[in-house]
């Protein structure tokens, strides 16, 4: 129990956003770069427990569909779409023939090297323009501009101060009109994330679920192993300055 402590006082820290976010950057400054920031930890950890993220699980399916339904249904006109923190791209497997572009972007070479495994495996997008890149989210560099950004299940291996950054940096990526979406598992820092979000960004969709492997409810609960996880589309606000033109260099 007194282990617990610490972890247990910050979290009811954390549910107060305007004193949480305060709390939490001046904890990142003192941490610095955590382990999960760097190529190394994700190379190793995709060989193990990390493995899931590359595809192939009910749980990456899942998001997957609910993603690209919110895509289809608030984009209807959309045909490029970036994936940030990609993994196994296994986004792209599930695009229709409307995404004539897809970018997917990961820190990983174990998951880069998986994604072209399975989009090679894939016979069904054979119109569709791909490219894969390994690169960190907070200095990936675009070649164009797209209708779709998704950064599914990586705002919190971030900062908060890396997470204002990540979204006005890509925001000058988006085409106009253009959809982000992210998803957070429920927690108390996701809920940081998403406030922090929230300034940048306008809400206008969201997707709450949580998978019930060992009994069914009708109410969401903390589960480390199956959390609740929020899946939203965002937008830039209606009235926020005009985002600077990009500057585009070539993908190799």
């Amino acid at each position: 129990m007194l282990k617990d402590l610490p972890s247990r006082a910050a979290r009811c820290v954390y549910r107060f956003p305007f004193v949480g976010i305060r709390f939490r950057r001046f904890l990142e400054s003192r941490l610095g770069q955590r382990s999960y920031q760097n190529r190394t930890y994700w190379n190793e950890s995709l060989k193990g427990w990390a493995s899931p993220y590359l595809g192939g699980t009910l749980s990456i399916d899942l998001r997957n569909s609910i993603t690209i339904l919110l895509a289809r249904q608030l984009a209807p006109t959309a045909t490029s779409l970036l994936d940030l923190g990609c993994a196994g791209a296994t986004l792209a497997l599930c695009l229709g023939p409307e995404f004539k572009t897809y970018s997917g972007v990961d820190i990983s070479d174990v998951a880069i090297s998986k994604a072209r495994e399975n989009l090679a495996a894939d016979k069904r997008h054979l119109a569709t323009k791909y490219s894969l890149e390994t690169g960190q989210v907070q200095d990936f560099q675009p070649s164009q501009q797209f209708d779709v950004i998704v950064l599914n299940e990586v705002l919190y291996f971030l900062s908060l101060n890396q997470v204002a950054a990540v979204i006005r940096r890509y925001s000058r990526f988006l085409s106009p009109g253009g959809l982000i979406l992210v998803s957070l598992k429920e927690d108390e820092v996701s809920r940081l994330m998403q406030e922090v979000a929230s300034r940048e960004l306008k809400f206008e969709y969201g997707v709450l679920y949580q998978q019930q492997p060992q009994y069914p409810s009708w109410k969401t609960v903390r589960n480390r192993e199956t959390p609740a996880y929020l899946v939203q589309a965002l937008r830039l606000p209606k009235n926020s300055a005009p985002c600077k033109e990009p500057s585009f260099t070539r993908l190799k």
